[in-house]
């Protein structure tokens, strides 16, 4: 079987925003899933069941991994995986059953008695082990093209309830532009429509364990709690320095002593004399928030000069 769509990247300037979600091409169905940046990450305390209570505000970004689904008569579900980023090979992906995608498909089936199967094609360009949300993002999309696909007809509230059951992360990815997550995380508000934010991410080459984080982070006793209130003021008046006033990762301080080069990335983006930058999520990426799309190009040329890791240039999608 041969999909009829190009494979290759994706960034701003090519992609139609408005085929970001689900559409069919050929035989087959389309999506582009984005990545997130957490512009603001704080923990409240461990939970009984082993999770953590959580305040996370993230914003998609067109940076896209690419999911094609065509449905098939069979019952099993066929999967591929090729990886577009620099550094990062297939092999290095979770295959077959051990993919949130197939992991996502197979709960759709369950749910809702699907007898018949599927091949599955995944794009990846967003980097793992990144903070970024990929997997998260490539099992919302798994869920909404099967809706397409099979004719669900299955609510937003519906798919966020899925996803919830595959990881805190997912339910965010049914959400347009921002959004706020409580609780774990699974518990999503749209933010609305936020003025345009431009960003540029590096991704160092060295991951961290996302549990190691957060395990060494509570280890620390927690008695300055940050409140995204300065942060969401900012974001709607589109006032930029309240904006990065109100930028703030719990578990940067941590990420430093797991993966020194964070901090070494931390200084060169002080040394080109970019004020507002922090880590997103448990790492490793780290980004900068830019003027405009111009200066986002510039660092970006700097940083890939500096050789520090693989540097992405985005913006925010609504």
């Amino acid at each position: 079987m041969r999909f009829s769509i190009s494979y290759h990247a994706l960034n701003s300037d090519t992609l139609d925003e408005t085929k970001m979600i689900a559409y069919k091409s050929s035989s087959c169905y389309v999506g582009h899933a984005p990545a997130k940046l957490n512009l603001f990450f704080e923990i409240h305390g461990k939970r009984a069941d082993g999770f953590h209570n959580v305040t996370s505000l993230c914003c998609l970004v067109s940076v896209f991994d690419t999911l094609l689904f065509e449905p098939r008569q069979q019952t099993d579900i066929a999967f591929t995986c090729t990886s577009m980023c620099p550094t990062q090979k297939s092999h290095n992906i979770p295959s077959g059953a051990d993919n949130l995608v197939v992991k996502a498909i197979e709960l759709v089936r369950k749910q809702y008695g699907i007898e018949n199967g599927c091949h599955l094609k995944l794009i990846k360009r967003i980097p793992n082990q990144a903070g970024m949300g990929g997997a998260s993002s490539d099992a919302a999309m798994a869920i909404r093209l099967a809706n397409r696909a099979w004719d669900l007809r299955l609510s937003q509230h519906e798919m966020i309830t899925l996803g919830a059951e595959l990881g805190s992360d997912v339910p965010l990815f049914f959400i347009k532009g921002m959004s706020i997550g409580h609780g774990r995380g699974e518990l999503v508000e749209p933010l609305g429509t936020i003025p345009r934010l431009d960003f540029v991410i590096i991704k160092p080459s060295e991951g961290i364990s996302t549990a190691e984080a957060f395990r060494m982070c509570c280890a620390d006793q927690i008695t300055d709690y940050r409140s995204p209130e300065r942060l969401l003021q900012g974001l709607h008046s589109g006032n930029r320095r309240e904006i990065a006033a109100g930028m703030f990762n719990r578990l940067e301080a941590t990420a430093w002593r797991l993966c020194p080069k964070i901090r070494r990335i931390r200084t060169c983006f002080d040394e080109l004399d970019c004020p507002v930058h922090q880590m997103t999520g448990s790492g490793t990426a780290y980004f900068a928030l830019c003027r405009n799309f111009r200066q986002a190009r510039c660092l970006a040329t700097r940083l890939r000069l500096a050789g520090i890791g693989d540097v992405y240039v985005a913006h925010s999608v609504q």
